[in-house]
């Protein structure tokens, strides 16, 4: 399959285009003699199949009318059979499938047909983008459940590791790569591109490089960034306009705060990323920051309600896919009581006899 020039015509122009295929492919009318039309469209020109795959990104990123999965279908589906007007498709209904004209029956028949035939298309453009472009993702969103991790491969070459219970949004343009994290903690690694920077968003900071592996940790009260190879500049106030970049090399860590920033300082970057490792790593660290890490790795949650015991300095290295590792620990401490039950590992203040 050979790709064509570029086609002179408006960006716009073939934006409308692509969309005007995906609405179609979306509503499976698509027979052989249109399918032939659109490989023969998308030959003309690679920005023919990158339009397309814009239109695609566009209609991935659309949220949806039910984003937390809290509508009922089976309850809506029993309220639907209930009205007055629903003709139910049973085989003794002179309107069911089995009983209907052969023009209606071949319409039913072809519907699961048509879905596969989107789907294979939007398969063939994939296969297409692969073979001509080499790319692996163009984009979208990435999450990881309790105790789960994941590599993601982008289009631009980086990689993108996430740890567990985290969550990003990627959006890969000509001039730029942006990548927001939603939630928890991953290390990029970039693959340098002089013309297109790698910006990273994650709460109040936001992260610039180019070619450069850093690590971003976004935590309830703040974002903390480790550069492990290279050179970042690091901002807060989400990057606002006129502020001053702070930059990060090697083996420096920066803490943002809301609207603020620490001075970058030296760490160690082998601690910070343990994780890819699956450990957990914790230099006189406070308990309440032990428990936070602590639950992001396992469902029944470290519970400890005194501020004083919070405060409590840890020290160690232990396993983040065994949660016995640190309970066992914290059962030697004087100092402390454990209490586990189905749901929870609770810390209280061991009594003095």
């Amino acid at each position: 399959m050979k790709i064509g020039p570029s086609s002179g015509k408006p960006h716009a122009a073939i934006v409308a285009e692509a969309s005007a295929w995906f609405v179609e492919f979306r509503a499976g009318d698509v027979n052989g003699e249109a399918r032939q039309r659109f490989i023969e469209w998308l030959r003309r020109s690679p920005e023919h199949i990158q339009a397309y795959l814009e239109v695609y990104g566009v209609w991935t990123e659309l949220p949806t009318s039910d984003p937390e999965g809290k509508i009922d279908t089976a309850s809506l589906i029993a309220r639907a059979r209930s009205e007055a007007d629903v003709v139910s498709l049973s085989p003794g209904n002179p309107l069911s499938p089995q009983t209907s004209s052969s023009a209606e029956s071949r319409m039913l028949r072809q519907r699961p047909r048509r879905a596969v035939l989107a789907i294979a298309s939007l398969a063939l453009l994939a296969l297409v983008a692969v073979r001509f472009w080499g790319i692996v993702d163009f984009g979208g969103a990435y999450s990881t459940g309790i105790g789960e991790q994941r590599t993601v491969q982008l289009a631009d070459g980086s990689t993108v590791e996430l740890n567990v219970r985290s969550r990003i949004q990627v959006h890969l343009t000509d001039h730029q790569r942006d990548v927001t994290l939603l939630e928890g903690q991953a290390l990029f690694r970039v693959a340098k591109d002089n013309l297109r920077p790698f910006v990273v968003r994650a709460g109040d900071a936001q992260v610039r490089a180019v070619g450069t592996e850093f690590d971003v940790y976004r935590k309830q009260s703040a974002t903390v960034v480790t550069v492990v190879e290279g050179r970042v500049e690091a901002y807060d106030g989400s990057g606002s306009a006129g502020a001053a970049a702070i930059v990060l090399t090697a083996g420096e860590q920066l803490t943002v705060l809301p609207h603020a920033a620490t001075k970058p300082t030296r760490t160690d970057t082998m601690a910070a990323t343990a994780w890819v490792q699956k450990r957990l790593i914790f230099e006189e660290t406070p308990l309440g920051d032990v428990a936070e890490e602590f639950n992001r790795y396992n469902r029944r949650p470290l519970a400890i309600d005194d501020r004083d015991l919070q405060k409590l300095k840890i020290s160690g290295v232990y396993s983040s896919t065994d949660p016995a590792s640190l309970i066992n620990f914290l059962r030697s401490q004087s100092s402390i009581q454990v209490i586990e039950t189905q749901n929870q590992v609770r810390i209280i203040r061991r009594e003095k006899h």
